[in-house]
């Protein structure tokens, strides 16, 4: 039990690493474009100035172009959310907690400026205000998966462990097709001793999984080995007719056309096919491998990297259920699921030190 913990705490912990600077930052890509009576169309090219600069890391130069546009632009959230992005930047916890305890008086329904709240107090180890602004970014969205896994968190750092499958539960709910939400959800279960329910999660995060659904047509197999290249896309087109969603023939008709060298329009339709499902892990591996051939190593690192990441996760789902059985006391269904999790162990192993490589290479200029 103390690896399973372990394991947990490894999966839970994880949300804290990410930069929340950056996340503000993509949220102003999305948001920044929407009207603001606040702001003429003077202000809003300076506040745009702001954010390239903040974006490029140039603290500096915006905190002085902020200045000027919040001197002008007070009560701006936009410009209040940017000086807490430059506190965020110079490691200032409490002022950013300042700047952005401004736009919650302002709009208390901004959940941008909610989870912000919640991350900077977490971070200080105010883990009760924390759990407050995760609880209201949650009431206004809950589909938003981040503030479930940070209460998930701190529920199971504080010994909470129903509170914490509650979170998950949620999220299966509003993402039943999401691996990650299953995988961590079946840990959760047989932290709780609830082995059937952790089978049926890790079961579930199994079966899903799109590359379970990849499947080439035995004509299109033939016309690919006899390189009848067209004939082959011709019947590939027709079952995407009938099923746009079907990213499994997205990979085969990228595969074909890489056949062809047609790379461009081999690496839109692998990227198509991840959009559909992020966690496809052969088309992941695949346009790693296309980004490659065509020299772009580091967008091939990229693809390889997170190919390790979904690899990973699927040997969690089989290592999770190995454990699951090994303490309901089906040691048979237990050796041979191991034996499934070990064929796939390697594959991580391979990719790991393929991206090593490839960044190595990076970092040299070659």
């Amino acid at each position: 039990m103390r690896v399973l913990m372990s394991r947990l705490l490894e999966i839970l912990g994880s949300g804290m690493s990410i930069d929340i600077a950056d996340l503000i930052l993509h949220w102003f890509g999305v948001v920044r474009d929407n009207p603001d009576e606040h702001r003429d169309g003077s202000s809003v090219q300076q506040f745009d100035q702001v954010i390239n600069l903040l974006s490029s890391n140039k603290t500096e130069s915006a905190t002085e172009k902020l200045r000027l546009y919040l001197f002008d632009n007070p009560s701006c959230i936009y410009g209040r959310m940017a000086a807490a992005v430059v506190c965020l930047q110079n490691g200032e916890l409490e002022l950013a907690i300042d700047e952005l305890t401004k736009i919650y008086e302002t709009a208390p329904n901004n959940t941008m400026a909610l989870y912000a709240l919640g991350h900077c107090y977490e971070r200080l180890g105010k883990e009760s205000e924390a759990i407050e602004f995760y609880q209201d970014c949650i009431k206004f969205k809950n589909f938003l998966q981040l503030p479930h896994q940070r209460l998930a968190a701190i529920y199971f750092k504080n010994s909470q462990l129903e509170k914490a499958i509650s979170q998950y539960e949620q999220l299966k709910l509003e993402y039943p097709d999401d691996m990650s939400t299953l995988v961590t959800l079946g840990y959760l279960y047989i932290g709780s001793k609830n082995y059937d329910s952790a089978i049926e999660a890790f079961d579930t995060a199994i079966l899903i999984h799109p590359d379970n659904f990849h499947e080439v047509p035995e004509e299109v197999e033939q016309l690919v080995a006899q390189e009848h290249f067209y004939e082959a896309l011709e019947i590939l087109d027709r079952l995407l007719e009938e099923n746009q969603q079907r990213s499994d023939i997205l990979t085969i008709r990228a595969d074909v056309l890489g056949k062809m060298g047609d790379f461009e329009n081999s690496v839109r339709q692998y990227e198509q096919a991840i959009d559909m499902y992020p966690d496809l892990l052969e088309a992941t591996i695949k346009l790693g491998t296309q980004y490659l051939r065509s020299g772009a190593a580091q967008f091939a690192a990229q693809q390889f990297n997170k190919a390790t990441e979904i690899n990973d996760q699927i040997v969690d789902a089989y290592i999770g259920l190995v454990i699951a059985y090994k303490l309901r006391g089906n040691a048979a269904e237990a050796a041979s699921t191991l034996s499934l999790a070990a064929a796939i162990q390697p594959n991580s192993t391979l990719l790991f030190a393929h991206t090593a490589a490839l960044q190595f290479n990076i970092a040299r200029g070659v």
